[in-house]
This record gives C-alpha cells, sequence and structure tokens, in this order.
C-alpha cells in the first residue's frame, strides 16, 4: 500500500495577493470562476484572471471554473486567460466537449456531479466517460447553487463513486480546515476543492484559513493500491 498526498485546488480566488498566498501555502491548483450564473465572481473577468495567471510562477495549475457549456463559450476563454484545465459545473453536451478538445490541444476538462443522492453514482459512471477528472459537489435547493454553497453533503455517496470510476475525484463541497481531515479519510478522493470554506464573510479570501486547510488536507494521506 502507498500512502499518496491529496492535491488542493482553492476556487474564487480574484486577486494577485490571494494567488500567490496560495502558491506559497502548497496550493496545487488556483480556480478562477468565470462565467457564473449570478455574474462575475468579485469583478474578476478573462482579462483580469489573464493577468494574475502570467504573474504566477512555474508548477501551479490555474482552472478555469464556469457554468458556461459551449465551446463557443469556453475555447476563447481558455485561449484568453492561457489556462488548459477547464471545470464545467452545468451539463455539457457530448459533442461541445470534442469541440472544445479539438480546438485546445492536451485540455483537461473536470466535470461537476452534485452528490444529491443514489442517482449520482450513474451520473458520475457516465460522466466519467467523457472527463479526465470530476469533482463532486453539493446542490443547495434552497438557494439552486450547483457549488460553492458552503454545504457538505454525504460523503458516503462520494466514497461509492471514488471507487466506481477510473478517473481522479476531488471532493468539494462544504470543505473547511476543520472537516477536510474527515472527508479525505472518508472519501479517499484523488484531491479536494475548497471556496467558501477560506472566506471571510464579505467573501475576500482567507490567507490563514487557506494555509490552515492545505496544511490538513496536505497531512492527511490516501492510501493507492501500488
Amino acid at each position: 500500500m502507498i500512502l499518496r498526498r491529496p492535491r488542493v485546488q482553492i476556487a474564487g480566488i480574484s486577486t494577485l495577493d490571494d494567488a500567490l498566498a496560495c502558491e506559497r501555502a502548497g496550493a496545487d491548483a488556483i480556480g478562477f470562476t468565470i462565467g457564473l450564473p449570478s455574474g462575475p465572481h468579485n469583478g474578476l473577468d478573462e482579462a483580469g484572471a489573464a493577468a494574475i495567471i502570467r504573474a504566477l510562477p512555474p508548477f501551479i495549475t490555474p482552472v478555469l471554473i464556469t457554468y458556461r457549456v459551449t465551446a463557443a463559450e469556453v475555447v476563447p476563454m481558455c485561449r484568453e486567460m492561457g489556462v488548459n484545465q477547464v471545470q464545467l459545473h452545468a451539463p455539457a453536451d457530448p459533442a461541445e466537449l470534442e469541440r472544445m478538445r479539438a480546438a485546445i490541444p492536451g485540455l483537461k476538462l473536470i466535470l461537476a456531479v452534485n452528490v444529491t443522492g443514489p442517482e449520482a453514482l450513474d451520473l458520475a459512471r457516465e460522466r466519467a466517460a467523457r472527463a479526465d477528472a470530476l469533482i463532486l459537489d453539493t446542490y443547495d435547493p434552497a438557494t439552486g447553487r450547483h457549488g460553492a454553497t458552503g454545504k457538505t453533503h454525504d460523503w458516503s455517496l462520494s466514497a461509492r463513486i471514488v471507487e466506481a470510476v477510473d478517473v481522479p475525484v476531488i471532493l468539494a463541497g462544504g470543505l473547511t480546515p476543520a472537516n477536510v481531515a474527515a472527508a479525505i479519510r472518508r472519501v479517499r478522493p484523488w484531491g479536494v476543492d475548497v471556496h467558501t470554506g477560506v472566506e471571510r464573510p464579505d467573501g475576500t479570501t482567507d490567507h490563514d484559513l487557506v494555509r490552515a486547510f492545505i496544511a490538513v488536507a496536505h497531512a492527511t494521506p490516501v492510501p493507492v493500491q501500488g
């Protein structure tokens, strides 16, 4: 048995200062939320994200997080930002995914699955066939939000999904420095993603929480078959 540390993505970054704080804390990826149903996150657009990404040091992965799902929308965003990792939080037609891949060589697609109940298992298997990774997130019926809800979901279902699919699985949804170790031990994901769990009440990124989250996640290794 081999122990492997989970990868960590800090999502919802909108300033260079926050991005560099994530990099210094040991984040593997930084997620930029562009093209959300409710408008820009903290005023960040593609040009702003591109400026931050250009200033990042090597060996940290920028990720476009979006609800846009057509190649006509996503491909120009990737090109402007200079990214080839895209996290799609809305259902996408398989043909559109193929158009994205054809337009951007080496594109990595991370498809979201909202863990609402047992039906998420079949959905995860279906999306895994077209994805480079899955991200398991929470749907909040009270707000209609798919992700960035600040709420957890049934981790036992997430653990079943990890066992059922052959692509990396990233766990998200209500994770914080206080619960991420328990989540990793229960689900055994390839990686974890946090957004609201490292934000202040005003929605800005709390660097102390970022450092704490990454430290706890990296200190909770996942057993993998060697």
